[in-house]
């Protein structure tokens, strides 16, 4: 609890400066990913990601210091550097980009690991610490680094903020785009170039291993609760911003665990949750969408059978045989069916079997009658044979708005008053 409590107050300085840093950190990486995630370029981040170890190493063979400015500078240059290449590759080759990519970022990053392996053995202490950049180490952060952490966030936000609708109609219509004036080779450039920094940023705290899974996994797990560009820039900046909040914790909670792998963990945790219960689109709404779904169609199906039954002279008494002989049921989904129509007052228990109330008989009536409209429109528009569109039909009648059905009566010229009791060649056109 006293670690709690030092944290969220931010009393220790160290943890301060870690805290805030991931924070930041996870908060833009998460809304500057959302962009390359719209635009299919997921791959393009772990590219650059990868890419950036030559330039912090090269940088500080250059200079002899290891100044967060200065290996940050390198790192985004090897980061420009990388993405163009890819581009050389995809236009002068028939080379694709995922291709492209994969080499490029193998290449670069193998080129990096030899070259720590030399500075290693030829620097001695004064190269101490360039490892960190692999895996990350967010506990070593220094002032200076929370403070450059803070610029740069600051930097990328303001240039979202600054060209967000151009983003957007870049992001999502590239054409439309062009047609009002937007230059979408710059803005292609600007999105490079905010990935860029956010990367070169953030390798220091999480590694250049884990970087990429920062901008790709809160869009990712963002997309799960919105369709709306404006709240899903928001929802993934938060989503990294607490992931990055919460492996800091974990890292000053037990001092032996590394803040950058437990970010990700963290983040990967969001994202499972998403997947699995995020409204419309998360794996458990959708199955109980579907459940419910099927349940209608199965209530729906009985009572129509009900009345095809009843309006075929053969009573208002039904049973599982009964029902089963014209439309299929099994044991347990006849039982659970029942109990459910019966709960809703449409259908009612007689000693002898079960009868349908007036509402159930009206229900099950415009159920029919949407089954034959359905079945008219296949047989004479769609020319199907008259054997086959029922079981189309049985699919189709469940989902027929009032609306669809004004338009396919209007298109074949049927009576709005069309009696559901009539068979298919007993239909008359309007007005006969």
């Amino acid at each position: 609890m006293n670690d709690l409590i030092k944290y969220l107050t931010l009393s220790d300085p160290n943890v301060r400066y870690v805290a805030l840093a991931i924070l930041l950190l996870g908060g833009v990486s998460g809304a500057v990913g959302t962009f390359n995630f719209l635009r299919k370029k997921t791959l393009v981040g772990e590219t650059v990601a990868h890419s950036m170890l030559p330039g912090v190493l090269i940088a500080f063979v250059l200079s002899g210091v290891k100044d967060p400015l200065v290996l940050i500078s390198g790192a985004a240059v090897s980061g420009w550097l990388s993405i163009w290449v890819v581009d050389y590759i995809t236009r002068h080759s028939k080379i694709k980009g995922d291709s492209a990519l994969a080499i490029v970022l193998s290449s670069f990053f193998g080129l990096g690991i030899v070259m720590l392996t030399v500075i290693q053995r030829t620097y001695g202490r004064e190269q101490s610490g360039l490892d960190h950049y692999i895996f990350g180490n967010a506990a070593a952060m220094s002032p200076e680094d929370s403070v450059v952490f803070g610029i740069i966030s600051l930097v990328v936000l303001l240039i979202v903020a600054w060209h967000y609708f151009s983003l957007k109609a870049v992001v999502f219509n590239q054409d439309f785009a062009q047609s009002v004036g937007i230059n979408t080779k710059w803005i292609e450039t600007l999105i490079s170039f905010i990935t860029i920094l956010s990367i070169s940023v953030g390798i220091k705290a999480v590694g250049i291993v884990m970087m990429s899974a920062l901008l790709i996994i809160p869009p990712t797990a963002a997309r799960f609760w919105t369709d709306k560009l404006g709240r899903m820039l928001l929802i993934s900046g938060a989503f990294g911003a607490i992931s990055g909040w919460l492996g800091a914790f974990i890292s000053y909670s037990y001092s032996s665990m590394p803040t950058g792998p437990w970010t990700i963990v963290m983040i990967s945790l969001i994202a499972f949750v998403s997947m699995m219960f995020a409204p419309n689109k998360g794996v458990v709404f959708q199955r109980w969408s579907k459940l419910l779904v099927k349940r209608r169609m199965n209530e729906e199906n009985l009572l129509k059978t009900a009345v095809q039954l009843e309006v075929r002279g053969q009573g208002k008494l039904f049973n599982r045989r009964s029902i089963s002989a014209r439309q299929f049921f099994d044991p347990r989904l006849w039982n659970r069916t029942i109990k459910r129509l019966r709960r809703k007052g449409l259908v009612k228990k007689v000693h002898t079997g079960f009868t349908l109330s007036t509402e159930g008989r009206a229900i099950g009536a415009e159920i029919d009658r949407r089954h034959k409209i359905w079945e008219v429109y296949l047989q004479r528009r769609m020319q199907m044979s008259v054997h086959l569109v029922h079981d189309e039909a049985d699919t189709m009648e469940h989902f027929l708005t009032p609306e669809i059905e004004a338009e396919i009566l209007k298109e074949l010229g049927l009576c709005s008053r069309f009696n559901p009791l009539l068979e298919i060649h007993e239909i008359v056109p309007e007005g006969a």
